[in-house]
């Protein structure tokens, strides 16, 4: 049923209790939740005493536990929005009323928090005397404002395809995954930063236009997925190396890369007393590797001291090393005295596409279907809008490190 332009606005704030949004660049009006775009909600802010927040243009502010609107501007409102005993202040006070969504009417009304701008609808909970400011954006916009910070190559078309395509998986599979919580991911650990980031790489912005919607799904459903710079040959399960429950594609051999495989090889010392105050421990006596049997890449180490043991995955301790030295996962490591040795090949985790070995695809003449296809096996592409109900698999949660140390579940906070 087509809607008049006229009544837009009229409908957009009659019908918003069964999640008729309004998102700048994804859609006008949506009338049944089915409908709404696929979104994805970042935590922009945490523990906040307060921020300046700006609405642009035509808005409205909904209370999300009736969806009644409790007020709106045509001109836009600019004031500092902070929390108290009895509720939020923003230029007026919401007594009572201890969460907001703010909502822009139509595609040129923008807000900001703090000066950053933002698209698609900023959330506000108050819990106990701070504020949680959670975006909601449409995965589209959220792929254009953080792909320019995670990915700063160029390949060939295909290749950025493929890129994008995986990027829009993994941002599917987050937001499905965390469904029941109130925000998805955390702006400060992915490098979100609104509209920061928006037309400063048009080739990525190409890339994500031209494969709009498109995602791979494994098992009928969407997956974590990302790539990694030189497999130095083989490629390793994401679920391995992540730790990850959820059923991911295998790891494959790669040709191109075996090839090259020499021309990565990578090495460093490193003095034992430094690496034992990375791992927490008083002394280094021995590493014990834990490593995906079919790619040889290591997920977790098990580091000894003589009298006791300690546990750590790979990405914790790349993140103390640093990837210029650490480079891989592909590595062997020997003590002798007080000095540690780090032997391995490639460049990266080791898990999904491997951009090196799809570069040398894309020059041979394959498209993306088949260089996606040859790094994520037994996998589907699906032009997939909107999610699905009920896709994610009960069987949800994460694998532990080999020292089955119990983690406590993240709190979800609680509104007043």
């Amino acid at each position: 049923m087509k809607i008049p332009k006229l009544f837009s606005g009229f409908l957009a704030c009659f019908l918003y209790f069964s999640l008729a949004y309004a998102y700048q660049s994804e859609i006008g009006i949506t009338l049944r939740k089915e409908q709404k775009p696929a979104t994805i909600k970042v935590l922009i802010h945490s523990d906040s005493s307060g921020f300046l927040f700006e609405a642009r243009g035509r808005f409205q502010v909904i209370d999300p536990a009736n969806g009644v609107k409790l007020s709106s501007g045509r001109k836009g409102k600019r004031f500092y929005l902070y929390p108290h005993e009895e509720g939020i202040k923003w230029g007026e006070n919401f007594l009572g009323i201890f969460q907001l969504h703010i909502v822009p009417n139509d595609a040129h009304s923008t807000l900001l928090v703090n000066g950053m701008q933002y698209r698609g609808i900023i959330e506000v909970y108050h819990v106990e005397g701070k504020l949680n400011v959670i975006n909601e954006i449409s995965v589209e916009d959220f792929l254009k404002c953080t792909l320019p910070h995670n990915f700063p190559f160029v390949y060939p078309p295909s290749v950025m395809d493929a890129v994008a395509i995986i990027a829009r998986t993994d941002a599917y599979y987050k937001a499905l995954f965390s469904q029941d919580s109130f925000w998805h991911v955390d702006a400060k650990k992915i490098g979100y930063e609104g509209m920061g980031l928006i037309h400063q790489n048009l080739t990525i912005e190409r890339a994500i236009d031209d494969t709009r919607h498109l995602v791979m799904t494994f098992e009928d459903q969407p997956f974590p997925a990302t790539w990694t710079e030189h497999c130095g040959g083989k490629t390793a399960p994401y679920q391995t190396i992540f730790r990850e429950s959820m059923p991911t594609p295998q790891g494959v051999d790669s040709a191109f890369a075996t090839k090259e495989r020499e021309d990565t090889h990578w090495a460093f010392d490193m003095n034992t007393q430094d690496l034992a105050k990375v791992a927490k421990v008083n002394r280094i006596t021995g590493i014990d590797l834990f490593v995906d049997h079919f790619s040889n890449k290591v997920y977790a180490l098990r580091i000894h001291d003589g009298a006791h043991i300690e546990n750590m995955d790979f990405l914790t301790l790349q993140k103390y090393i640093g990837k210029h030295k650490l480079k891989s996962n592909d590595f062997k490591t020997t003590i002798k005295g007080n000095i540690a040795s780090f032997e391995g090949y490639g460049i990266g985790t080791g898990v999904g596409l491997c951009l090196y070995s799809a570069a040398q695809m894309a020059d041979c003449g394959n498209d993306m279907p088949h260089i996606l296809a040859a790094f994520f096996p037994h996998t589907h592409i699906e032009k997939m809008r909107t999610y699905p109900e009920s896709i994610i698999s009960t069987n949800r949660g994460l694998f532990f490190l080999p020292k089955h140390k119990k983690t406590a579940k993240k709190k979800r906070p609680v509104l007043h």
